[in-house]
C-alpha cells in the first residue's frame, strides 16, 4: 500500500511539473462543459477561440434563432445538428410567410428537417395555415410550440389554423398563443376534434396580447374540458358582469373541476391588455390577473 501511495504521489508531482493545456481535456468532457453554457453571446465568443472550440460549440448548441430570408437553401447552417429549440419567427421580415419566399415550399420544409433533425421546441411565424401544413410533418415529436402572428387572420374555417399541428404532433405538451392573433372561438373546436392531443397538453398560454377580445366563460370551459391534464393555464377573459360570457365564481369552480391537476391559473381581464403589448421579459405573465 505504501508503494502504491508513493507511486500516485510521483505521478501527481510529474503532472504538476508538466505543461498541461486546456486542450488536453478529452473532447467528451469539453462537450459536457460547453453544453452547460446557455448564454448566446458567450457561446458566440467561445466559437471564435479556435477551430476546435468552434466545432464543439456548434455540435453542442441546443437553441438557435434564425433571422433573414432562407429562400436560398444553401444559406441554411448545417452545423447545428443538436439544436432542440428552434426559433423561426424572425426568418421572414415584414410579416411575409416563411415558406412563401421559396419557389418550392415542400423542399424548403424538408431542408429544415434535414438541417435540424432534433427539434422538439418550435417558435414560428404562422401567417397562414399552410405554414404548419408543411412544417408540422417534419417534426412529429414536437413537445412545445409557440405560434406568432401580428396580422389579422384570414376568413377561414374555425380552428383551421391549428388542425395541421394537431394532426401531426400527437406528443404536444405546451402550446403558446400569447403572440398569435386569432379569434377566441378558433381554439375550442380544434381541441375537441383532436382529443388525444388536447389530453396531452399540460401548458396552455392564450394570454393574447394581439387582441383586446377576451375568452368568454363558455369558451374557457370548453377548452379546459378538452384539456383535463393542464397544469398551467394562462388566458385573457372578461370579468365585467355587464358583458355576456363574463367569468365569475361558478366559472372558476368549473375550471378547477375540469383540470384537477392545475397548479397555475392566470386569468387577465381583456380590458387591461388593450393598452400595451406584453413584456417579453415577464415569462408570459402580466399585471391585473387573478
Amino acid at each position: 500500500m505504501a508503494a502504491d501511495h508513493e507511486q500516485v504521489e510521483e505521478i501527481m508531482a510529474r503532472s504538476c511539473n508538466s505543461n498541461v493545456h486546456f486542450h488536453d481535456i478529452p473532447d467528451a468532457i469539453l462537450s459536457s462543459i460547453f453544453s452547460l453554457i446557455t448564454d448566446t453571446r458567450s457561446r458566440n465568443a467561445m466559437s471564435l477561440v479556435c477551430l476546435k472550440w468552434h466545432l464543439i460549440e456548434r455540435s453542442t448548441r441546443t437553441f438557435l434563432s434564425l433571422r433573414g430570408n432562407i429562400r436560398d437553401l444553401f444559406l441554411l447552417p448545417t452545423c447545428f445538428r443538436a439544436v432542440t429549440n428552434l426559433d423561426l419567427s424572425l426568418v421572414s421580415p415584414w410579416g411575409s410567410p416563411i415558406l412563401d419566399s421559396s419557389p418550392n415550399t415542400a423542399l424548403l420544409a424538408q431542408a429544415l428537417h434535414w438541417t435540424f433533425p432534433s427539434v422538439v421546441t418550435l417558435t414560428v411565424y404562422a401567417r397562414n395555415p399552410s405554414i404548419l401544413k408543411f412544417l408540422a410533418p417534419q417534426w412529429p415529436h414536437l413537445r412545445q410550440v409557440k405560434l406568432v402572428r401580428w396580422h389579422q387572420r384570414s376568413s377561414t374555417t374555425l380552428g383551421f389554423d391549428f388542425l395541421a399541428l394537431f394532426e401531426h404532433c400527437h406528443s404536444l405538451a405546451s402550446l403558446d398563443l400569447s403572440h398569435f392573433y386569432n379569434w377566441t372561438e378558433d381554439l375550442p373546436p380544434a381541441l375537441e376534434a383532436y382529443p388525444s392531443v388536447a389530453a396531452s397538453l399540460s401548458h396552455l398560454n392564450i394570454l393574447n396580447y394581439t387582441s383586446a377580445q377576451g375568452f368568454k366563460s363558455h369558451e374557457l370551459l370548453a377548452i379546459t374540458s378538452a384539456c383535463p391534464n393542464l397544469r398551467e393555464f394562462l388566458a385573457t377573459c372578461i370579468f365585467d358582469h355587464r358583458y355576456f360570457g363574463s367569468v365569475g365564481d361558478e366559472t372558476l369552480l368549473s375550471l378547477a373541476t375540469n383540470c384537477p391537476r392545475l397548479s397555475l391559473l392566470h386569468l387577465v381581464d381583456s380590458s387591461s391588455m388593450s393598452a400595451a403589448r406584453g413584456n417579453p421579459d415577464n415569462d408570459g405573465y402580466t399585471d391585473g390577473g387573478c
